[in-house]
């Protein structure tokens, strides 16, 4: 991100959020919560082999709240295709470079919910940071990182915490409604949730989206850019949904500032 961009997005934010916002957003910078999981992931990772769906992610860095970067032994990482918002030039079969202290890891281009190439059990743990929200598919998901996990392997999964977030508005999904979409397969192009987005989005919380027509367009080519969430997960719905694809719940608990984080092992069926 540019300089300017980024000073754009510093004043958007300290003219909705003011001085609190300021506040909040260096206590996060320079003392980030440890969340209660933190011993019993940093056990299940310490030197194995994982892969990280989307990403990189910022919750994962040495600073962040759950620095698993520091203590994997290597990561390879999936996203959806060579050029999104957040990451550009990717390749497959390219280079991760997660940490610069460790060797990088394998670029696989993929969608989330179908993971093709990548063998049954080949990873050692899995980590997704705000990446289950925008997949039309989530229990589709959750069941393709089952299928390349070891058995007992750890999944690190961090959602946006909806009391936080700029889908505060908005219902939280059903669970009768992710297991449509999973009997479905639902595809990346769905645009079911389109209307209630549009309606109860909160674009003071969302500096990155642009005024209302910005919005509205991106949005209607969601299926380029992935920017939109599918679905709002509460703690219950979170739990539910891993149960639902065979991964046994550790722990599920909210992380400052905007996260709910979930620790699950891959159950052995």
């Amino acid at each position: 991100m540019s300089r300017a961009s980024l000073l754009r997005r510093l004043g958007f934010r300290l003219r909705h959020g003011g001085a609190s916002w300021f506040w909040n957003a260096l206590r996060d910078h320079l003392l980030p919560i440890r969340p209660a999981c933190w011993k019993q992931v940093r056990a299940t990772i310490l030197g194995r082999h994982g892969l990280e769906i989307g990403g990189p992610s910022r919750i994962f860095r040495p600073r962040g709240g759950l620095p698993v970067y520091d203590w994997a032994g290597s990561i390879d990482n999936v996203n959806f295709s060579a050029e999104t918002a957040w990451e550009h030039r990717l390749r497959d079969g390219g280079a991760y470079c997660f940490h610069r202290q460790r060797r990088p890891g394998r670029q696989w281009i993929r969608e989330a919910a179908s993971l093709n190439g990548i063998a049954d059990e080949a990873y050692e743990f899995v980590l997704s940071s705000h990446c289950l929200e925008h997949t039309a598919n989530p229990l589709g998901a959750l069941r393709e990182w089952w299928r390349i996990a070891r058995g007992g392997a750890p999944l690190i999964l961090v959602v946006p915490d909806p009391e936080f977030s700029f889908d505060h508005r908005r219902p939280i999904t059903t669970p009768a409604h992710l297991l449509e979409d999973f009997r479905l397969g639902t595809p990346e192009s769905d645009q079911s949730h389109l209307a209630e987005i549009m309606e109860l989005h909160d674009l003071a919380l969302d500096p990155d989206a642009g005024n209302p027509d910005e919005f509205r367009a991106r949005s209607m080519a969601n299926a380029d850019h992935r920017c939109l969430h599918h679905h709002v997960f509460d703690s219950n719905l979170l739990a539910g949904a891993l149960g639902e694809t065979g991964w046994a719940v550790v722990a599920v608990e909210k992380v400052r500032p905007v996260h709910l984080l979930a620790l699950a092992r891959r159950a052995v069926r």
